[in-house]
């Protein structure tokens, strides 16, 4: 009797311990996640380049570049946690270049750009290590406009890019040399930029009031 008590007990405390690991385990599985913490009322953000430093098209079929010193942006990160990496962030309004400082081109032309028209840029995260979350920018669509010898280019650039960070100790998005951009048309351009050409773009943005990304 005793014998049989002994394995009852015994058998309830194991099977309370498992149950007891798995509950500790879905609550760890249900809190992991991404978060973002704003400190700007209503979850907005805007940023420049960083000062010293450019934004570079790189048309790797041609092998030509175009250079930005200016490219103000702006977007939403809504403070919050999130389950996926996918979207922490979103860039809404973008431009490369104004009239009064355009980005210099090969064969002395000139270009600006900007966000196309109802695009948005999402800043997806995948990774994270050490307050630096690394990812991707998808949804990106760029309408470029330029000055060549032939006269008035147009081009629509569009894809993912790739090697991007956000780093919370410094505020800023670095996109490190990002492949997989292409150009989907391009009109009037010279031979500088050519429909079906792959390109990469290099820039590092500085949040103006750094937002904070966590992974957990």
């Amino acid at each position: 009797m005793r014998k049989t008590l002994s394995r009852a007990l015994f058998a309830t405390t194991v099977a309370a311990a498992a149950l007891g690991l798995a509950a500790t385990s879905a609550s760890a599985t249900a809190l992991a996640g991404w978060t973002v913490s704003n400190p700007t009322a209503g979850g907005g953000f805007t940023a420049a380049l960083k000062a010293g430093t450019s934004a570079t098209l790189v048309d790797t079929t041609t092998g030509q570049q175009v250079d930005c010193s200016v490219s103000p942006a702006s977007g939403t990160a809504p403070s919050g946690t999130y389950a996926s990496g996918a979207g922490l962030a979103k860039i809404t309004g973008v431009t490369w270049g104004s009239a009064a400082s355009p980005c210099p081109g090969p064969l002395g032309s000139s270009f600006t750009a900007s966000l196309a028209p109802g695009a948005v840029i999402s800043i997806d995260a995948s990774s994270y290590s050490g307050g630096i979350s690394s990812g991707v920018l998808s949804g990106v669509k760029v309408n470029l406009v330029g000055d060549t010898i032939l006269g008035t280019c147009n081009a629509v650039i569009s894809g993912t890019v790739s090697n991007v960070t956000y780093n919370n100790a410094t505020g800023e998005l670095a996109i490190n040399t990002g492949t997989g951009l292409k150009v989907d048309s391009a009109t009037n351009c010279a031979g500088l930029l050519n429909a079906g050409d792959s390109a990469t773009f290099k820039a590092t943005y500085k949040v103006a009031n750094p937002i904070s990304i966590t992974y957990a």
